[in-house]
């Protein structure tokens, strides 16, 4: 299936959860914000959120600094 991540349109296997996206990706999750189609995702759902085709991912990575 097809879905948008960051604006780009990439392919992932049906059934993908945000997990699967992100470990694909090889992000940290410990510094990344998900929004699925505009609304914020909580970590502790990523496991049971699956995407659907045509979906719209936005990850964001969280830089610290000082």
């Amino acid at each position: 299936m097809h879905i948008k991540v960051n604006g780009e349109t990439e392919k992932f296997p049906e059934d993908s959860t945000i997990r699967d996206i992100l470990s694909a990706r090889t992000l940290r999750e410990d510094i990344v914000i998900v929004f699925l189609n505009g609304e914020m995702v909580r970590s502790e759902t990523w496991n049971a959120v699956t995407v659907s085709p045509d979906d719209r991912l936005e990850i964001i990575k969280v830089v610290g600094g000082g």
